[in-house]
């Protein structure tokens, strides 16, 4: 191999090493920090919700949904789950603190109307 292409490849293979680490450090940063701070998620596997937030008293903090069936946030107040269905019931489920890692699994139940 010519020396110059040598060089050129050792600079790029360090590279690639560098931000490989950064990557991986990254990763366990954040992996850490959920772990630290909390995490809640509610899973909607029937795709009844249409919003969801963390309440306490007037305090309100929406959840953002991720993926399709999926609402999460990081707890900053200790609070309940407030489910909004698309059939307009709002209903509160879960306790919620920061710190915890807390998840509900939305069911028919929950956004059943009352007979």
């Amino acid at each position: 191999m010519h020396p110059g292409i040598q060089r050129h490849v050792q600079r790029y293979f360090f590279s690639l090493r560098i931000a490989a680490m950064v990557i991986v450090a990254g990763l366990i940063y954040s992996a850490l920090d959920l772990w630290w701070h909390g995490f809640v998620v509610v899973h909607d596997p029937m795709r009844l919700v249409r919003a969801a937030a963390i309440e306490d008293g007037g305090a309100r903090r929406p959840m953002r949904s991720f993926s399709p069936g999926y609402w999460a946030t990081r707890p900053t107040l200790d609070g309940v789950i407030r489910i909004t269905c698309r059939n307009g019931m709002q209903v509160a489920r879960g306790d919620v603190q920061p710190g915890r890692q807390t998840s509900y699994t939305v069911t028919r139940d929950d956004c059943a109307r009352a007979q």
